[in-house]
């Protein structure tokens, strides 16, 4: 943001009377002359800036309002993703070992079949 120029506060206009050109009066009435010239450019540039000034001002609110809330709702969308994300990792987790839970229990009964001690212990129950 640039400063505003303030315009500069003009001399009294000298009172004094010119006896030829280059006497100090002269000199006076020239410095004021150009001080005057000064002070209405700054005036003008003051009058054509201000405006400009405050809508840049104004721009630069609202873009700074903007990335906040494009901030905001990138980081409301990241949480929502890390949010989906643990939720499935948690669905397969439980899945995974659901399955292996029951691959362990299908394996064991199957062992469990299969095995030498439990068929002479059934034939020993039915003939007793």
């Amino acid at each position: 943001m640039q400063p505003i120029v303030q315009p500069t506060t003009l001399p009294l206009r000298p009172d004094c009377l010119v006896w030829y050109a280059g006497d100090p009066c002269d000199l006076l009435i020239q410095q004021y002359h150009q001080a005057a010239e000064v002070s209405q450019r700054q005036e003008w540039q003051a009058s054509v800036t201000a405006p400009l000034q405050k809508q840049i001002d104004n721009q630069q609110r609202q873009i700074k309002a903007l990335q906040l809330q494009i901030a905001a709702q990138t980081n409301a969308a990241l949480q929502s993703e890390a949010r989906s994300g643990a939720i499935f990792e948690g669905i397969g987790a439980g899945l995974g070992a659901a399955l292996a839970l029951f691959v362990a229990v299908a394996s064991f009964r199957r062992l469990a079949r299969i095995s030498p001690a439990t068929k002479h212990e059934r034939e020993e129950a039915v003939s007793a």
